[in-house]
């Protein structure tokens, strides 16, 4: 009789290493449409940018270091995209990672110019969706996938200017919930060809606005800033008031002043002066002054008919005042 064979506790073991697992689709379509959306909103990030920034050398700046970074960002995205395409066979997944990804930029560019990007919530989750349509469209593979991967992107595009004009809202709120400025028909700047405003705020229930020289925003480093030197300063407040007996906002070129409006002469118009450099308009229910720096603004000699061009402001205006960044919790979640 043979002898029995000694009990072997490892023969039946598998020392085998276990396939990797393939994630599911769901997280397939996460890890495509991230890898997509991460060039994407760079591009139409730093794109949104460039016109808040005064000087055409930063601009020019900016818009290469677009390139570079939307190109850097890319490089780690397409190795993202391989990874969640992996099932596919090789050939597949490296024509279609880099189609994806540029289809996704091209969609989110094309996006831009119905719809400005602002760095808030609802502009991010607006612009990643093609990417994650798309990726959709690519993992599942199915009628079904493709239909929805083309109704996201028609429906994007169809309520990007209804969202554009909701945007456009929300800004102005956002802006003076950031400045504490009580009211929109506070925001009346002049309008005058050397001057740009780069300063806006409120002191108690009135807007102060700050302009620097055309030139000196050329010679300076460019922004939305308190650097430039204060050529002149606009306030604007609601009611009327005795003009010859207000502390009036004036500029001296490196700070804000108060001072008396003195001497005080009436001039046609509704207009008060010094006869000089600060004047004083009350219209339509509003009280402004204008006051320029002595011999250090291009509005010196001129501030009659600089004051008298106050107006609401208009949307491309109010473009600039917002800046890019959002004041408040309500710009973070709506733009």
């Amino acid at each position: 009789m043979a002898a029995a064979e000694p009990h072997n506790p490892y023969a039946a073991a598998d020392w085998r290493l276990p396939e990797p697992s393939t994630p599911s689709p769901r997280r397939r379509v996460l890890a495509l449409g991230s890898a997509c959306a991460l060039p994407s909103l760079t591009s139409v990030a730093l794109g949104s940018a460039v016109p808040y920034l005064d000087g055409t050398g930063v601009q020019d700046l900016l818009a290469s270091a677009r390139v570079m970074l939307t190109l850097a960002t890319a490089i780690p995205a397409l190795f993202f995209a391989l990874h969640a395409l992996r099932p596919s066979g090789p050939r597949r997944r490296w024509l279609l990672a880099p189609a994806l990804i540029a289809v996704a930029l091209a969609a989110t560019g094309a996006l831009g110019h119905l719809l400005p990007f602002r760095p808030g919530l609802l502009s991010v989750l607006v612009f990643a969706l093609p990417s994650f349509a798309l990726a959709g469209a690519a993992v599942l593979r199915s009628r079904a996938a493709l239909l929805t991967a083309a109704g996201l992107l028609l429906g994007v595009f169809a309520l990007a200017l209804p969202l554009r004009a909701a945007q456009q809202e929300i800004g102005v709120q956002d802006l003076l919930i950031g400045t504490g400025i009580p009211s929109r028909s506070l925001l009346q700047p002049i309008t005058s060809p050397g001057v740009e405003v780069t300063g806006l705020s409120s002191q108690g229930r009135q807007a102060v606005f700050v302009f620097s020289d055309q030139q000196d925003l050329d010679d300076g480093s460019g922004g939305f800033s308190s650097a430039f030197e204060k050529a002149a300063v606009e306030t604007i407040s609601p009611g009327y008031s005795d003009p010859c007996n207000r502390p009036l906002l004036s500029a001296d070129g490196e700070r804000l002043t108060t001072s008396p409006l003195t001497p005080c002469f009436p001039e046609p118009g509704g207009l008060w002066s010094d006869g000089a450099s600060q004047y004083v308009l009350q219209r339509d229910g509003l009280t402004i002054t204008l006051s320029a720096a002595p011999n250090l603004s291009t509005l010196h000699g001129h501030v009659a008919p600089a004051i008298l061009s106050t107006h609401p402001v208009t949307d491309p205006e109010l473009r600039t005042l917002e800046g890019w960044f959002p004041y408040s919790w309500l710009g973070v979640l709506l733009l």
